[in-house]
């Protein structure tokens, strides 16, 4: 590996040194994989977690719970690609290294990472840095998010569908088609962020298209990207329809869209179709246009997804995933945020998907 990465150090990140200004804090990355595994906090990480509000501890807690088993040759493929080499770039940006093998280290701690038993996740890749100390400058990383949220569309603007657009949605994608060519596969999922966070845990002989952000908008796009691979599927869920109701898509559009993406999916050699309702969120997330759609127009796209199912006859199943609602409101319990399933919520969910793919 370290020959075919070119000539790094041996050794992998001990410790993550953060530094704001003249603030720094070291953190060693036992601490952070403990903290991840059992939410023990150490006095190093506590000076950390001191700055941060109980939503961002929730959110640091949930990324460090991501765990992503890729294809290491696709992914290998992706990171080659001019997209992947832009994207390494403008994240090696916020690392300070002394040498100027920032991008040719991110590169080789995401492969090696994705290596590891437990696939890539925020420790692993920690782990696998190539470097005794990952210096992380805060300043920068904040930098580099503005100029990327500068380029999508306002805070203050409805919030819409640019995931094939984006940097991330685009990647994702390219990921998927690498990942895909000219195979097989008995169960296929296509869905948005909730979808997602399942990763590839439906077992060997599926996999997870989720990606996050995802409306029938880009659905469309996904599966005109993925159909020159060649990929076929036995079955297929479609979960899809939250963010077509907070984008507000017209319901003729939404129908339309859907419609279209079922006979899509047919066109991969797909037997049976299957269709998850969209996912209520909490009553309060439903009431904050930035976070959720409200709770009457998901409804309002569930009744389109079952007349569609009906004409499409594909089976729409409600009941599949009934356990995680209360009068069609997302139980607290199974929620961080009120709007994406926690642990238990996603352990559900996948299981319903498990007895739908037999």
């Amino acid at each position: 590996m370290h020959s075919f990465f070119g000539v790094l150090p041996s050794f992998a990140a001990e410790k993550v040194l953060v530094r704001y200004g003249l603030f720094e804090e070291s953190i060693p990355v036992a601490d952070i994989r403990k903290y991840g595994e059992t939410q023990k906090v150490s006095a190093n990480l506590q000076s950390i977690l001191g700055y941060l509000s109980p939503k961002e501890k929730q959110q640091l807690q949930d990324a460090l719970q991501v765990k992503m088993s890729l294809d290491i040759v696709a992914l290998d493929k992706l990171v080659n690609t001019q997209m992947g080499k832009q994207i390494l770039y403008f994240a090696s940006q916020a690392i300070a290294r002394r040498d100027r093998a920032s991008v040719q280290a991110l590169r080789s701690a995401i492969i090696l990472g994705a290596k590891s038993p437990e696939g890539l996740g925020l420790i692993t890749f920690l782990e696998a840095y190539p470097s005794n100390e990952l210096v992380i400058d805060v300043s920068k990383i904040s930098k580099l998010a503005g100029m990327a949220s500068s380029s999508s569309s306002s805070a203050d603007a409805p919030p819409k569908d640019n995931v094939s657009s984006s940097p991330l949605g685009q990647i994702a994608l390219q990921y998927q088609t690498l990942a895909v060519q000219n195979k097989q596969f008995s169960g296929c999922l296509f869905g948005d962020s909730i979808s997602a966070g399942l990763g590839n845990t439906l077992g060997n002989g599926t996999f997870n298209f989720g990606l996050n952000g995802l409306s029938t908008i880009s659905l469309l796009e996904q599966l005109k990207s993925l159909i020159p691979t060649k990929v076929k599927c036995e079955k297929a869920i479609i979960a899809i329809g939250g963010n077509d109701a907070w984008y507000g898509i017209s319901d003729e559009l939404f129908t339309k869209n859907l419609q279209e993406a079922i006979a899509l999916v047919r066109t991969m050699g797909t037997k049976e179709i299957f269709l998850i309702p969209a996912f209520y969120s909490t009553a309060e997330a439903s009431s904050d246009p930035t976070v959720s759609a409200p709770l009457p127009r998901v409804e309002q796209i569930n009744a389109l997804i079952n007349q569609v199912g009906e004409t499409e006859k594909v089976p729409v199943e409600a009941a599949a995933v009934a356990p995680l609602y209360e009068n069609n409101v997302l139980k607290k319990d199974l929620t961080s945020d009120g709007d994406h399933l926690n642990a238990e919520g996603l352990k559900i969910y996948r299981e319903a998907l498990l007895k739908i793919l037999q």
